[in-house]
């Protein structure tokens, strides 16, 4: 079976996540980078979700499964007649539940997207980065489950990766870092197949700012500072220089070999075999 996710570290790491809610949701808060970095990256991923869903009418069920905050589940309610958000840790519940409050066709579910109970049939279902949380046989358990839910519908993966190979991290993150080929595999175990794959470019201009906050932060006269002191300042300026920091340096550093930034992100659609 080789090294397994320990799902209580997972949720405790959420739990303790610093900075709100929303930051931790999208992996924010450990660099101290600002909401407008957050709001670039969830621009650029909408385009990639909106354009797959582009077919799913204002009467459809779309489940949101690993909400977090409850950023894509309130965009989701905005569109269509219901929507299931699924969320374990109960810092994220809080937050998805503030930021929600007043949306009368939203139903959020506190618990383990593997056994809570889930009623009816849906047109869509979304997973903003939740199987790297989850071992192997899970991951193909949750998406038999999703499948079942979903018997026509459209199922979309938003999912972190290694560059080459599947990575597993432990210690206080616990992370399993699959290829979009691993997943693949995975998908095909639950009886669906991959109808496309797309990078995501919002992921990816977070991640430039991430690795740059991370080369600052070893400098002496930053090692002790908050975060932010350092996360603001430079995702400004490499918003300002954009595209040839955030897209156009990383294409070149790519370009001769290189794996820079570490991590890529993408969108998976998934269909019935």
């Amino acid at each position: 079976m080789g090294e397994q996710l320990d799902y209580e570290a997972v949720r405790q790491y959420w739990d303790r996540a610093a900075g709100t809610a929303a930051a931790a949701s999208y992996m924010a808060h450990e660099q101290g980078l600002p909401q407008s970095c957050v709001d670039d990256r969830f621009a650029l991923e909408r385009e990639v979700v909106e354009r797959w869903f582009a077919d799913l009418d204002s009467g459809a069920a779309v489940l949101d499964i690993g909400c977090g905050s409850g950023a894509w589940t309130a965009l989701f309610a905005q569109r269509y007649r219901r929507v299931v958000g699924i969320e374990q840790s109960a810092k994220m519940v809080a937050g998805a539940r503030e930021r929600l409050h007043g949306m009368t066709n939203v139903e959020l579910i506190e618990g383990d997207c593997l056994d809570v109970p889930i009623e009816g049939h849906f047109q869509g279902a979304f997973f903003g980065g939740l199987l790297m949380y989850l071992n192997h046989d899970d991951a193909v358990r949750l998406l038999v489950r999703i499948a079942e839910l979903v018997p026509n519908g459209k199922i979309i993966l938003r999912e972190s990766s290694g560059r080459q190979r599947v990575e597993m991290k432990t210690g206080d993150y616990h992370v399993a870092y699959r290829t979009p080929d691993e997943y693949a595999a995975i998908a095909a175990e639950a009886g669906l197949s991959v109808r496309a794959v797309e990078r995501n470019r919002g992921y990816a201009r977070m991640e430039v700012a991430v690795e740059v906050v991370n080369f600052a932060r070893r400098l002496p006269a930053l090692k002790r500072r908050d975060p932010a002191f350092a996360g603001g300042p430079i995702w400004r300026a490499l918003r300002l220089t954009a595209p040839i920091s955030l897209e156009l340096v990383p294409r070149a550093v790519q370009a001769v070999g290189i794996g820079w930034p570490h991590l890529t992100n993408n969108f998976l659609l998934l269909e019935h075999s």
